[in-house]
């Protein structure tokens, strides 16, 4: 299999997984930034003052970018893979039977290669997200300051500079990267488990499985440094909130109790798990079709 491969399958899973979650995920940005109290009032107060739409606040830019970081992660992940292999011995076996340790490392290091481009990403997301329109009985009240992604990155970097468009990226590190290790290791330890049961009826089945297991897991245990990034990136950088990471933690528990860090915890993991079943049943049968063709 040709590196390639992993990053153009990257792109396709990427794709396949922003069309299954970017409404969850609206959610559960506003939950962590809005301070609303739980998923399903959030989704009632996005549906009455925006309509439907308001689900796809921000998503024009994932569209693209999504595949990009995806591809950077399975790309990355699969030429590193290989790498380590190569490199501790001159047996390099496939990815379902490869090293699980070495499968972890070469996880976290996928992570490392996707956070240039993930960070203004997300930012730019996060701030469109939490622009609710100005009626008063719904969200912070904030005007639309911004028309779209590029206008939003744009702003802020007139504003900030370049430190702006990272802002939230050491949480973002922290998240990111233990956590890919964590879905690469969970995915194909899960794989391998079901392998036994294994059938030609049950191989979608057990990577749709898999794949909501691996993001369930590698979300849920990441998820107060996610709330930490959300409030940082959602910040206004004229007037800051937050002097940093610490500061972001500790007001938030002083203002809302440790709670805080819990906000979205079903809604995150409940919507990885379909997200992420699709993320992996696309870059599956991508790697099949591609390594028929190479």
């Amino acid at each position: 299999m040709t590196a390639t491969c992993d990053f153009f399958c990257g792109w396709i899973a990427g794709a396949c997984g922003l069309v299954v979650g970017h409404p969850a995920d609206t959610i559960k940005v506003r939950q962590q930034t809005l301070s609303q109290a739980g998923a399903w009032q959030c989704a009632a107060s996005t549906l009455k003052h925006e309509g439907f739409l308001g689900f796809y606040k921000g998503m024009s830019f994932p569209v693209l970018s999504a595949g990009l970081m995806n591809s950077l992660y399975f790309g990355v992940y699969g030429t590193s893979l290989r790498q380590m292999q190569s490199l501790l011995s001159d047996d390099v076996r496939p990815e379902s039977e490869a090293n699980l340790t070495t499968v972890f490392l070469a996880g976290c290091i996928g992570g490392v290669a996707q956070l240039g481009v993930a960070c203004p990403v997300d930012l730019a997301k996060i701030k469109l997200q939490i622009q609710t329109g100005s009626s008063a009985s719904w969200g912070s009240n904030q005007p639309s300051h911004f028309k779209g992604p590029v206008d939003c990155l744009l702003k802020v970097f007139q504003a900030e500079g370049v430190s702006g468009l990272y802002r939230g990226l050491t949480p973002m590190i922290l998240r990111d990267i233990p956590a890919s290790g964590v879905y690469m290791l969970v995915y194909q330890a899960t794989r391998r488990a079901l392998k036994p049961l294994e059938t030609s009826k049950t191989t979608l089945l057990n990577t749709l499985f898999a794949g909501g297991l691996a993001g369930s897991v590698s979300w849920g245990v990441i998820l107060p440094l996610d709330v930490i990034k959300s409030r940082l990136q959602a910040d206004n950088g004229a007037q800051p909130k937050y002097r940093g990471m610490l500061h972001c933690a500790v007001s938030s528990v002083r203002t809302e109790g440790l709670r805080v860090f819990g906000r979205g915890f079903w809604l995150v993991v409940g919507r990885a798990f379909p997200v992420n079943a699709a993320i992996f049943i696309g870059y599956e049968h991508c790697m099949k079709s591609c390594g028929a063709l190479v």
